[in-house]
């Protein structure tokens, strides 16, 4: 599973899929799980539905996952070829300086004023996302929209998957959240063929980044009783975080999250189905970790638990160092775990009957 989970997340991070621009991984991903034996179709949205079992059958679990990755998109196109850009999702200036980028699928560098004339100050900070600008190695607009780049082009980092030294860890772009897709297209290949006790509906939504618009439609689409969202999830693991600051590491195995929240959104785990996603591991000898996100995370189950009379939700983090950045680091075994985990929680759905909140 390792060698294969490897080969699809390759194929995943070297597709670009900014927030409303995610045709390439959507149409990737249609085809896998097809091949797999899933009932596949896409909403006009973007979202991807992947259905496996009986279409009557009891109960209906949603598992999902998102599609985009953080980017941007071309605001202004100056007479010299310069661009100037607008964020799409969580980038950070102190991580965008002098990196390189894909706008459109053309190779460009966000440029930076030269070290031998920076002020001390500008040296300790980057300037906001709208005073930079990003090169793409011409010298007009007319040859800038030969290029068929224009305003509302969309913009990538550019930083391919790269393995460490240790084989099973690795650094890129858009781990967020195609590790995530790489995990629920796993666990539609493992099921593909067995008799479920119930029914499956894998969904990979689209504009998670910006505001869990695609989780919002799909989960009112899907009506399920009950749903897993599958995410990466920041950890603190590395030095600059403070001890008990965020939970969790790479390496530990998948991470229920019983808690989570960013500025406007939020989700607490609903109770049974916590119980469950831990029940299922201790029973299938999954390393796990349990972790609240309060103040600095949020995912689709924010959005996903209050449709209807309100879906039972829990979420799987996948653990990853450097959020939001270029260079977000994993442990490709948390992926493994995380498979397996699903796995083992579809094939309890027998037993999972009860929604009520009083236990």
């Amino acid at each position: 599973m390792k060698e294969i989970l490897w080969q699809t997340l390759e194929q995943l991070t070297s597709r670009a899929g900014p927030p409303g621009f995610e045709q390439p991984v959507v149409a990737f991903l249609a085809e896998q799980f097809a091949e797999a034996g899933a009932g596949v179709s896409v909403d006009p949205m973007g979202n991807l539905y992947a259905a496996l079992g009986p279409q009557d059958a009891a109960p209906h679990l949603m598992v999902s996952a998102h599609s985009d990755e953080i980017g941007g998109l071309v605001r202004h196109i100056d007479k010299r070829g310069f661009l100037r850009f607008d964020p799409l999702g969580g980038l950070s200036p102190v991580l965008l300086v002098g990196r390189r980028v894909r706008v459109a699928g053309h190779p460009g560098v966000i440029g930076t004023k030269p070290g031998h004339l920076q002020t001390a100050e500008e040296r300790r900070t980057a300037p906001p996302v709208e005073e930079l600008y990003i090169d793409v190695g011409v010298d007009s607009a007319e040859e800038v929209a030969a290029l068929n780049i224009r305003v509302g082009s969309p913009v990538t980092y550019d930083s391919p998957l790269q393995r460490f030294s240790n084989p099973d860890r690795a650094s890129g772009k858009a781990i967020d959240n195609r590790l995530g897709c790489a995990v629920v297209l796993q666990l539609v290949r493992a099921l593909s063929g067995v008799a479920l006790q119930g029914r499956l509906t894998v969904v990979v939504a689209v504009q998670e980044e910006v505001g869990l618009r695609g989780a919002t439609v799909a989960a009112r689409q899907v009506d399920p009783d009950y749903a897993l969202v599958v995410d990466t999830l920041p950890v603190g693991d590395t030095p600059e975080v403070a001890a008990g600051r965020m939970p969790g590491a790479i390496g530990q195995g998948p991470v229920i999250v019983l808690a989570a929240a960013g500025r406007t959104a939020g989700h607490v785990a609903h109770p049974r189905v916590a119980a469950w996603l831990e029940a299922a591991a201790i029973e299938g000898g999954i390393p796990f970790q349990r972790a609240t996100s309060i103040g600095y995370a949020v995912t689709d189950a924010a959005a996903v638990h209050l449709r209807g009379r309100g879906i039972p939700t829990g979420v799987v983090g996948l653990p990853r160092r450097y959020s939001h950045s270029p260079v977000c680091t994993f442990d490709i075994n948390d992926a493994v775990a995380a498979v397996e985990l699903l796995v083992q929680f579809a094939g309890n759905m027998a037993t999972h009957r009860d929604f009520s909140f009083l236990q």
